[in-house]
């Protein structure tokens, strides 16, 4: 094997040998070594090493003097074969030191230019003491803790990708429901409207074919006696007698077709557009909005983007016909009976008026210039299209308020003392008077219908399935078909159980799948329940009943006019809890009758004092 210039044989290959410079010992010069140069891997003489560090190439190399050498040529091999890290400032050298002071790696190019007065260590010397201390051991601590976390972490996105899935899944399934639920609800609601159209266009023409039918029985009348004078013409004797005897048939005839054309009314009605239906189109977060439950707001939404306003109170309530409920109108030929039977009853949610605070807002004055005295409000009934029907019973008049405007527009002479009032369904209404019980007709301008007869003084009238319930001051309620004729009572006697002394108002209440009929007996200054059946169900007795007239229910809170002692109470049908909403000092003095707008967000309660008898007071919530 040829000698390595500069080196003696030696029997161990492994020393180095630091005898002569190997540049000068390749030109025949033998000088001895005071430097090493670490780039070019060379032990170098004084001289050398100046020319070394002069030269424009290579006066940035690093040199080791002759004192810091390594003993053998093993360990200068090994030191360069493990400092194989390129310097990032400096491409194509490699680093060999560390410093200390700034702990930073430096290649020989960094030492020269930003180390030269930092005392550096040479990483192949300090490299075996850092393997085997703590500060190696700390960073395989750190690694393997690294590790751990990250399977970790390596988990939980595994995790997050099953969550990612099963919200995605779960959202799409609730929005797939809802819009079937929403479907299936505006199907319904379809069909609900077109089977009023259906039912209102039959009954029209059931009742305008009975009018036909009148009209050509009225007409053959008309033309037989035309034929008859006709007949007698050439007899002047007879055409006398013929004539007058006609005369009072004529008249019969004319009232006949009087009372056919009142009663030649049909339903005029349109489809209104729901207002919160119009809302809900116009409104960009309408059917619903993705919520980021982080943090707790809607995406896909910008600061201009309107919330969706969803009022329970703003359905607006028109001169319409509710498909919420669904009815049969039966009618007999002379339009005489009037019958519904409810298919589906739907109950609007309200607030607790218990929680609402009542203020006095402006009366509504119903002195008409056809009153002959002042009057007495003994009964109001809120009516479909913001109407308010009221009864006067001291000028024996029904008349119509309009909400809106709040105006009397309407009115209609009836027979005397009048009492309690009914919605039956769509604009007909029954009114209780002494000893009969009138129907009404609410559309457009008032006209009474027909009359049918009761026994005794009825006060207060209610209605349910084609039924009528009617109470009377001697101390009964009776159960009665359309006609009149009774199916059930509850009176006094000498085998009766009946609660009642003077039962005065009533009203039929729907309790979710159940209805049930609560009666103010101001004899006994108690509230009764009775099923639809009367079975007395339940009596509410307190101390601050007295004198209790006038009820109206809104939703499970039953409103009560407590004449004696000037209050309006609040009785809550669950729990038998009362509570006082209006008294004296809100302007209350002996109230007889009652009602609520959930529409207009407004309490209306006529009074039985002489003063301001003509005004019906109104209490804003």
């Amino acid at each position: 094997m040829d000698q390595v210039p500069g080196r003696k044989p030696q029997a161990d290959a492994c020393v180095l040998d630091v005898t002569f410079c190997q540049p000068c010992f390749q030109d025949g010069e033998t000088r001895p070594v005071e430097d090493y140069c670490t780039i070019c891997k060379e032990c170098m003489c004084s001289i050398c090493t100046n020319v070394h560090k002069k030269q424009k190439t290579t006066k940035s190399h690093t040199f080791l003097d002759k004192s810091n050498l390594p003993s053998t040529m093993r360990d200068l091999t090994t030191s360069e074969e493990e400092s194989k890290h390129y310097c990032d400032i400096h491409p194509g050298e490699y680093i060999k030191y560390f410093c200390p002071t700034h702990q930073t790696l430096n290649c020989g190019h960094c030492s020269v230019l930003n180390h030269q007065s930092c005392k550096q260590q040479i990483i192949s010397e300090i490299g075996k003491a850092f393997k085997e201390g703590k500060g190696y051991e700390a960073i395989k601590q750190d690694i393997v803790e690294l590790l751990r976390e990250t399977e970790a972490c390596v988990s939980e996105v595994k995790e997050n990708i099953k969550l990612v899935e099963g919200f995605g899944e779960y959202a799409i399934t609730e929005i797939r429901n809802y819009r079937d639920k929403i479907n299936k609800y505006f199907d319904e609601r379809e069909n609900a409207l077109l089977m009023i159209i259906t039912q209102m266009q039959s009954i029209d023409e059931t009742f305008l074919g009975s009018l036909k039918s009148e009209c050509d029985n009225l007409k053959m009348e008309v033309n037989a006696i035309k034929a008859k004078l006709v007949a007698r013409e050439n007899n002047t004797c007879q055409l006398f007698v013929e004539a007058h005897v006609t005369k009072d048939v004529l008249k019969g005839l004319q009232l006949t077709l009087a009372d056919i054309n009142m009663k030649n009314s049909i339903h005029q009605y349109r489809f209104r557009k729901d207002p919160t239906t119009e809302k809900l189109l116009g409104s960009k977060t309408g059917f619903g909005s993705i919520e980021d439950l982080a943090n707790a707001n809607a995406l896909g939404l910008d600061e201009h983007t309107p919330s969706a306003v969803v009022d329970n109170q703003a359905a607006e309530t028109t001169k319409t016909f509710s498909a919420n409920t669904v009815t049969t109108l039966y009618l007999n030929p002379s339009g005489a009976q009037i019958s519904a039977k409810p298919k589906h009853e739907k109950r609007n949610i309200v607030y607790d008026l218990t929680s609402l605070t009542f203020t006095p807002a402006r009366d509504i004055l119903v002195k008409s210039p056809y009153d002959s005295k002042d009057g007495w409000l003994t009964s109001l009934l809120l009516l479909p299209g913001d109407r308010l029907l009221l009864a006067d019973n001291y000028n024996d008049t029904v008349k119509l308020v309009d909400l809106n405007t709040s105006s009397l527009v309407a009115e209609v002479s009836v027979t005397k003392e009048l009492w309690d009032m009914c919605l039956l369904l769509w604009d007909w209404v029954a009114i209780c008077s002494t000893g009969s019980i009138q129907f009404l007709d609410t559309r457009g301008q008032l006209s009474l219908r027909h009359t049918i007869k009761v026994d005794g003084e009825c006060h207060g009238v209610g209605y349910d399935d084609n039924n009528l319930f009617v109470s009377y001051c001697g101390g009964k309620v009776e159960k009665m078909d359309m006609e009149g004729k009774v199916l059930k009572k509850v009176s006094k006697g000498w085998f009766s159980n009946s609660p009642f002394k003077k039962p005065f108002y009533l009203t039929v209440v729907s309790e979710g799948p159940s209805k049930a009929i609560y009666v103010s007996d101001h004899g006994t200054d108690t509230i009764t329940k009775l099923d639809m059946n009367l079975n007395i169900l339940q009596t509410f007795q307190d101390p601050a009943l007295r004198d209790p007239r006038g009820i109206t229910v809104v939703g499970n809170q039953l409103i009560i006019c407590c004449r004696e002692s000037s209050h309006i109470k609040c009785l809550d049908l669950l729990s038998g809890h009362m509570t006082q909403l209006l008294g004296k000092k809100d302007g209350i003095a002996s109230p007889r009758n009652v009602t609520y707008s959930q529409q207009h967000n407004k309490m209306y309660v006529t009074i039985d004092t002489y003063v301001n008898a003509d005004y019906v007071k109104v209490y804003k919530a």
